[in-house]
């Protein structure tokens, strides 16, 4: 359960002096509550598609106003290592302590005061890389999993040795490992809120999304295969075929219909337009230009050659198979 207490009287809010802002950082307002401004050390590197940051902070208050600005919508995966933190939002207040992991939704009003000194790991993944695992779907701006054995301590140590390992490794290995730890942050949310039949059911999901997954980050890999895939995802090729089975497209399928979006997508941003059609196939995972050609065809009705020329109507005009993009795909997993 989560422990719920008043935040601790601290001393007024100093304003954190401009060379120690870093509002790309933390899409809030920083704020000091001692004289040490200078102790706020931050160590922050992308690993593929996200943001991870060790931070060691001063007393501080941090607010989330809900507004991105120019920054995509992102959640914030923190680890907390030493010190507290009290986090508020309408509505709410949690406690977290070391060992505890808090989802923090940055489009949401919130904020989080830390009266004593504080070391922590924070993920920052984008929306369409976390939220496909995020089995709760009300309106909170933070959510808190208590530190413990099991799974909560897989989750701990699978975020903690990431952070410290993967920048070693290529990025399509990161985008996996990446991709494991957001399902490990929803299978932990499901352990908390549902039932045993329920988390089962959440196991399977999660898996499948592992397969999406992998089939995102592999489209540019002519030998995308389901064998392979399930190689490379440590289970068996009928186990795959069994995740799947209830979509309407089969493995070869999904590959082939994200590559066909993905090819769509090229051919109509203008930043592609010195890219001959051959090379947007290629770029897009097919080896064969004849094959590229027919199965164009055939999903969308025209040509490549017509499909960019037609780029500049209105999207309403443009022929496209209903469910298409990368987001309506990742949500057959769900």
């Amino acid at each position: 359960m989560t422990e719920i207490f008043a935040a601790r009287p601290c001393q007024p809010a100093m304003r954190l002096p401009a060379t120690h802002r870093s509002p790309a950082l933390w899409n809030g307002t920083i704020e000091t509550r001692c004289d040490r401004p200078e102790a706020l050390w931050i160590r922050e590197r992308t690993l593929a598609d996200a943001v991870v940051a060790e931070i060691e902070s001063p007393p501080v208050t941090v607010t989330q106003d809900g507004s991105a600005g120019d920054n995509p919508h992102r959640f914030h995966v923190v680890l907390l290592l030493k010190g507290y933190g009290i986090y508020r939002w309408a509505g709410g207040t949690a406690t977290q302590r070391p060992g505890d992991v808090m989802l923090v939704d940055i489009a949401e009003p919130s904020q989080v005061v830390s009266p004593v000194d504080c070391r922590l790991l924070r993920w920052s993944f984008p929306e369409a890389l976390i939220a496909p695992f995020l089995p709760v779907r009300d309106v909170c701006p933070a959510l808190l999993l208590p530190a413990g054995k099991g799974l909560m301590k897989v989750v701990a140590e699978h975020a903690w040795q990431l952070a410290r390992e993967a920048d070693q490794l290529d990025r399509s290995v990161q985008q996996g490992l990446l991709t494991h730890l957001c399902g490990l942050v929803g299978l932990a949310i499901e352990t908390e809120r549902k039932s045993r039949p329920a988390r089962r059911h959440n196991y399977r999901a999660h898996q499948r999304q592992r397969v999406l997954a992998y089939i995102e980050a592999h489209l540019c890999d002519p030998h995308c295969t389901a064998k392979r895939a399930a190689h490379d995802l440590g289970m068996s090729t009928r186990w795959l075929y069994s995740l799947l089975e209830d979509m309407a497209d089969g493995f070869a399928d999904l590959v082939a219909r994200r590559r066909l979006e993905k090819s769509l997508t090229l051919l109509q941003d203008p930043a592609s337009d010195h890219l001959s059609i051959a090379e947007i196939a290629f770029l897009s995972g097919f080896n064969d230009l004849s094959t590229f050609y027919r199965r164009f065809g055939e999903h969308y009705g025209m040509t490549p050659g017509e499909a960019r020329r037609r780029k500049s109507l209105p999207a309403g005009d443009m022929p496209r198979v209903e469910g298409s993009g990368t987001s309506q795909f990742l949500d057959a997993a769900e």
